[in-house]
């Protein structure tokens, strides 16, 4: 997940391969008010395996291109990275913020789900 401060979007990207340097592709994009001078976001990544979708919420809203099949889903070969992600031969890509909560859970949860975590 990236910000992309241009468009006012949060990206879900994802990766061809679980291997550095791999060629990546933006699956889901939520755009948000141009200067949003909020206190942050509240940001959720869903993966259904029975259904091969992945969706991305941003404060608990989605959309229909914030949603993406991944068919044949792939494990992480790691643990889970926050504030950065592998860029070429080693970590890049810093998140420049803080991130006050991290939450993961076991299963997809609904829209209605994640609209509840706030």
């Amino acid at each position: 997940m990236r910000y992309v401060p241009a468009l006012h979007a949060w990206q879900l990207v994802v990766p061809h391969e679980d291997a550095a340097g791999a060629p990546e592709r933006v699956v889901s994009q939520v755009v948000t008010l141009h200067g949003s001078q909020s206190a942050g976001h509240r940001l959720a990544v869903v993966y259904d395996d029975a259904t091969d979708r992945i969706k991305l919420y941003v404060d608990g809203v989605t959309n229909a291109g914030a949603t993406a099949v991944l068919p044949d889903g792939r494990p992480g070969s790691g643990a889970l990275q926050v504030g950065r992600a592998m860029s070429g031969d080693g970590w890049g890509e810093y998140l420049h913020g803080d991130v006050d909560e991290i939450r993961a859970y076991r299963g997809a949860l609904t829209d209605r789900g994640v609209l509840l975590l706030g």
